[in-house]
């Protein structure tokens, strides 16, 4: 197994000053609605409010969009002024290199801090997992594809070395195929699992893809339907078949992350570790 590097520890008074140091500079202080966005969404990734950074929150709280009217698919001033903000942060860094450094990765609205000496910290064999996505707005599909979300991030853990979770945003379907996910991470990962899922009258399908970040193209992709019920059993039971049915693919084409068909050490077991990029934290099982 390679060995894992880490950040340094970057606290939220480090992240506070790293803002306010790019919101005094000549690129930002003549621009305050630009202020008030990077200043609100670092303030949400401090706090780990990730639903504060979702398109619709970031509508009604930096911009004064009316709650009873405002669409994120009508109106896309979230999305350019985002898109905006992380051009402009990337224009400054280079401009101006720091030893911290935020930054907003594509398909995320949750910035990043990292310092400028931590560079490529996720080794090859590091798979990056996008939260379960629920293409229906209802609360059924939703609370399921979050259940499904938790139980496919306890059978990956078991599998992988290492897991890194990214933020998904409103506008993910329009970069979620994009070689830029692997730049905008900070991570030398070679692929991207994720998954989406769709509910009728009758069956759940899920539909799930690993993605090779470095020649963007699908590697993988497989449906599973099952039939229309919610509970936790299910969401266990699908978990466990799609796990098998990626790392079964996985060792068939000789990818990195399974090295050998047998269960983790002790020792490995310890060392294996999730990463959570966009609340700027890390879960480890030791």
């Amino acid at each position: 197994m390679k060995k894992q590097n880490f950040r340094t520890p970057i606290s939220p008074a480090e992240s506070q000053a790293a803002c306010k140091a790019v919101l005094a500079s000549d690129k930002f202080v003549h621009a305050p609605r630009m202020c008030r966005l990077l200043h609100f969404l670092v303030e949400s990734a401090i706090c780990g409010n990730s639903r504060n950074t979702s398109e619709y929150a970031i509508g009604i709280e930096v911009f004064d969009r009316n709650v009873a009217t405002y669409s994120t698919t009508e109106d896309p001033a979230v999305r350019v002024q985002v898109g905006r903000l992380r051009e402009k942060l990337k224009d400054y860094y280079a401009a101006v290199p720091s030893e911290i450094e935020i930054s907003i990765p594509l398909g995320s609205y949750m910035p990043i801090f990292r310092r400028s000496s931590d560079a490529n910290i996720y080794p090859d064999d590091t798979l990056l997992f996008r939260p379960i996505r629920a293409i229906s707005e209802c609360t059924k599909g939703q609370c399921f594809a979050l259940g499904l979300h938790e139980e496919l991030l306890h059978q990956l853990f078991l599998a992988f070395n290492s897991i890194t979770l990214i933020q998904h945003s409103e506008d993910d379907f329009k970069v979620r195929h994009s070689n830029e996910s692997k730049k905008a991470s900070n991570a030398a990962a070679k692929h991207l699992f994720e998954g989406f899922v769709r509910i009728d009258s009758q069956r759940v399908r899920t539909s799930v893809h690993l993605l090779d970040l470095e020649h963007n193209q699908i590697r993988w992709s497989k449906q599973f339907d099952r039939n229309n019920c919610y509970d936790i059993s299910l969401q266990e039971e699908l978990a466990f078949s799609i796990c098998q049915e990626l790392k079964l693919f996985m060792l068939e084409n000789g990818l990195d992350h399974f090295g050998q068909d047998s269960p983790l050490s002790e020792q490995a077991q310890q060392e294996n570790r999730i990463t959570h990029i966009g609340q700027g934290r890390r879960l480890t099982s030791q």
